[in-house]
């Protein structure tokens, strides 16, 4: 799991990596992790005795400003050692989040975590009150933010999506992004973008009069090569344009994932797109006897 798009599963992603053991990418889901959790090699020892975390949530809820966020997030957490003791925390997260709107050029910063902390609390205490003292030291906003479960991988311009969870979720957050104009997240979800697709500008540009995408996957080709996995994602794409026409197009992206368990340097690479290729077709076309072939 590698899901930004709420701040329950950024905290939800974090303790993921550690239960994985993919301690870099765990790190990762900080703002300043150098900062906030001090030297890499440290935060690794503090996880190495833990096996599972699991996470009950609280109201989440969130100061907004000009253009971010701080959501306060109140967390317990359940966590369960190599030596099978167990143990509950009261924790409370602050994650941040800037409207991608606001970035002009790239790169963008997504939502992470600012700080946190974990206490131990009484195991006897009831969720319900644990939650409610969780987050007392740490100021909270009016805003209720997003539930602890996941968003849907609807690309439509009234969800946000960004998840590189796997192949589906890294090309759906591209075209949820196109949809709501933010060009620089949308650049983000490459995996070397000065290769490809190019320099920011042009890229951008290529988009101003596109309105609203709407898309249909096919089946994903997946493959394992020196440590690296590889996925092909057959897709159409209908693009309603600015001056109200429409565009059907048919391709395939090429994405890639460096084996988590690799990766055990700090900064983590996550799932991105690394090549794509596509045809425009006539509108009205069958395109599901097309994407079979489309990664081609």
């Amino acid at each position: 799991m590698d899901d930004r798009s709420t701040p329950s599963q950024v905290v939800v992603s974090f303790y993921n990596a550690i239960d994985r053991q993919e301690y870099s990418r765990a790190y990762g889901y900080y703002s300043d992790p150098a900062t906030t959790l001090g030297p890499f090699s440290s935060f690794v020892n503090g996880y190495q005795n833990t096996v599972s975390v699991d996470l009950v949530f609280g109201q989440i809820t969130g100061d907004p400003g000009m253009s971010q966020i701080h959501y306060t997030v109140p967390v317990i957490l359940k966590a369960i050692t190599k030596n099978n003791v167990h143990t509950t925390y009261a924790a409370c997260y602050v994650v941040h989040e800037s409207n991608p709107l606001v970035y002009g050029a790239p790169p963008i910063s997504p939502m992470s975590i600012d700080s946190g902390s974990a206490t131990v609390s009484n195991p006897s205490a009831s969720d319900a009150s644990v939650l409610a003292n969780a987050c007392s030291a740490y100021p909270s906003g009016g805003l209720q933010s997003f539930p602890a479960s996941a968003n849907s991988l609807s690309i439509d311009k009234n969800n946000f999506v960004d998840n590189r969870s796997g192949p589906i979720e890294t090309v759906s957050s591209l075209l949820n992004s196109l949809n709501l104009k933010q060009y620089v997240r949308a650049y983000s979800y490459y995996q070397n973008a000065a290769a490809y697709p190019g320099p920011y500008d042009p890229y951008a540009a290529g988009y101003a009069n596109t309105d609203t995408i709407t898309v249909t996957f096919g089946t994903v080709i997946s493959e394992g090569a020196a440590g690296s996995l590889y996925y092909k994602v057959p897709l159409a794409e209908e693009v309603l344009t600015t001056s109200s026409t429409t565009q059907t197009f048919v391709g395939c992206y090429t994405l890639r994932l460096g084996q988590p368990a690799n990766q055990t340097t700090p900064p983590f690479q996550s799932m991105g797109i690394t090549a794509g290729k596509f045809n425009q077709v006539a509108n009205g076309t069958n395109v599901t006897t097309l994407l079979p072939s489309a990664c081609n």
